[in-house]
């Protein structure tokens, strides 16, 4: 049976078609708001139920919680602080006037109206807390505590209601869709696999294995394509990569492919079990996680997301990967589990030598990539600059 949402019900507050003009034009009317694309893309997702129980951005008590115990204020497990936090001087005036019931508008980038909030808080945050306790740092070279000083010192919770969306892949999903597509498919035991970059080998690697699994029925490859860090690929290049290597090497009854816009969170394992969540509530049993994930620079231990889920327990079950390489003795894929031979024989697959590769015009090697995947990673202009 697929896993009931978190918290055992999955929020829904998008707005009904017939409903959508009469709220979009009260929007107009009403004081707005134009946070970060980090948090518009919070919104939406809040909306739709990714972020179930989730029905707003989080108040003090929920926002101390997470940040002191990596709970909601009812205990449930629960590691990112989702709130906004708008900074500016036309938004610190709206803030300044909103009182408690007062609706406002949520515009994104393109000043197009997203959601509205129903103001019920206001309190005071530390930008300085948030990295410490969430990300680990105060260094600003991290990119989510760089993210962290473009926002403002002033949080404001309330009740959310979805009137637009942003920008999208067309491989964007809702919950409820997906949902509907497993039980369609007879899919009770989906292994989510997060992504942020186009496939390798040893990603493939750890799919296969995966998919071998008799507790799984399938697979949902659910890259992120939101806001990513300087140097990432860009998102349609990730969904084109992915899209072109499911189609050659998996089956189309046992894969289901989806993006998944928010702001990348590179917070080691507290990034891991909130992606795990997430994959819950899109109907995920289980959670793929590797060596390092969600990780940036050397913050965090690289297999602290193996870690976390033996003090946490969010109804999925992880599936743990350890570092996976190429070996050029054993001929193919492995692990320091079952390769004896010395790393001089080991080839990475590290994103980062596949883009020095790429930026010097070298090939790139089948041993780590498909022919396919790297069709689409040659033909330039595929890095955020």
């Amino acid at each position: 049976m697929i896993p009931a949402p978190y918290g055992g019900k999955l929020v829904n507050r998008i707005t009904a078609e017939n409903e959508l003009m009469r709220r979009r034009e009260e929007a107009s009317e009403l004081p707005a708001i134009s946070p970060l694309i980090d948090q518009v893309y919070d919104a939406e997702k809040i909306c739709t139920g990714a972020y179930s129980p989730l029905e707003g951005f989080m108040g003090s008590d929920d926002f101390k919680s997470v940040l002191e115990r990596s709970t909601l204020a009812n205990g449930m497990p629960w590691t990112i602080p989702i709130f906004l936090a708008p900074a500016g001087k036309e938004n610190e005036t709206v803030l300044r006037d909103a009182r408690v019931s007062d609706t406002l508008s949520i515009l994104d980038p393109t000043g197009t109206p997203v959601a509205l909030i129903t103001v019920e808080e206001k309190f005071s945050i530390s930008r300085e807390e948030i990295a410490r306790k969430v990300y680990g740092t105060t260094d600003t070279a991290h990119p989510n505590v760089s993210d962290l000083l473009q926002m403002g010192e002033t949080a404001i919770s309330g009740k959310l209601q979805l009137i637009g969306k942003t920008e999208h892949t067309r491989f964007e999903y809702t919950p409820h869709e997906t949902r509907e597509i497993f039980q369609k498919r007879g899919w009770k035991n989906v292994a989510g696999y997060q992504a942020r970059n186009p496939p390798h080998t040893a990603h493939e690697y750890i799919q296969r294995t995966t998919l071998e699994r008799d507790d799984v029925d399938a697979l949902f490859i659910q890259p992120i394509v939101g806001k990513l860090k300087k140097g990432d690929y860009r998102p349609e290049v990730i969904m084109e990569a992915y899209d072109a290597f499911v189609k050659h090497y998996y089956r189309s009854d046992r894969v289901l492919l989806a993006s998944l816009s928010i702001s990348m969170r590179y917070a080691g394992p507290k990034a891991v079990l909130f992606y795990a969540i997430i994959r819950r509530n899109f109907g995920c049993s289980h959670y793929i996680v590797g060596r390092d994930q969600a990780g940036v620079g050397s913050y965090y231990d690289p297999y602290g997301g193996h870690k976390i889920f033996d003090n946490f327990d969010v109804g999925v079950v992880p599936i743990r990967y350890e570092e996976i390489f190429y070996c050029r003795i054993c001929g193919g894929m492995t692990s320091k589990k079952v390769c004896p031979h010395g790393e001089e024989f080991h080839e990475s697959t590290s994103q980062t030598k596949i883009r020095k590769l790429l930026s010097e015009g070298k090939p790139l090697p089948s041993e780590i990539l498909r022919p396919e995947v790297a069709e689409v990673l040659r033909k330039g202009d595929v890095i955020n600059l």
